[in-house]
């Protein structure tokens, strides 16, 4: 399994960057955050965490990875202005083979959930950081999913712990006012 960014398609931030948290809160419901860490928690990975924001305005693509180590998330607690903050445009294909190796390859003390187990959990994960009604079928996920911008990240924060799999995953929706987070770390 590999969680590392890709070299094509990085959009990393220039350094430094700035430490000013941003106003967003999350908005993510119970709900919500069990389907965005489906997948994970489907592989048996040591951690994850989900979160939604909300934006006033849409943003721009070319904003988004600015953004996403501002966002009041755990997993970019303590970043400072230079440490490593990586980020890299993905297409959806390359989040949900991801989602799915997690989840049905599972982590490092984890067999993981097998193939078709997998499939449904990675499409469940995909559903949520997409924005996907909760009753929405699978060609409506999916079109739903094609038509967001994927990121896929990776930090030096305290809450990776960059040792075995780490990953961070960011979805902006179409309307570009709705982003959405999954970080996961397979360290306990």
């Amino acid at each position: 399994m590999s969680t590392g960014l890709p070299t094509e398609g990085r959009v990393d931030p220039p350094t430094p960057r700035t430490t000013e948290p941003s106003a967003l809160r999350d908005i993510a419901t119970l709900g919500v955050h069990e389907t965005i860490v489906a997948a994970v928690e489907a592989g048996g990975w040591g951690d994850c965490g989900a979160w939604v924001f909300t934006l006033d305005e849409a943003i721009t693509i070319d904003r988004v990875p600015a953004l996403l180590p501002t966002l009041p998330m755990s997993c970019v607690e303590g970043l400072g202005p230079s440490d490593r903050f990586e980020v890299a445009t993905r297409p959806v294909e390359e989040i949900w083979g991801l989602l799915f190796e997690t989840a049905s390859m599972g982590g490092m003390y984890s067999s993981g959930a097998q193939g078709a187990y997998g499939r449904l959990w990675a499409w469940k994960s995909i559903a949520g950081l997409s924005g996907s009604p909760m009753d929405a079928s699978m060609d409506e996920v999916e079109r739903r999913a094609r038509k967001c911008t994927w990121f896929h990240f990776e930090a030096d924060a305290e809450w990776f712990h960059n040792e075995i799999y780490d990953y961070g995953i960011a979805a902006l929706s179409p309307d570009r006012r709705r982003i959405a987070v999954l970080a996961a770390t397979d360290t306990d």
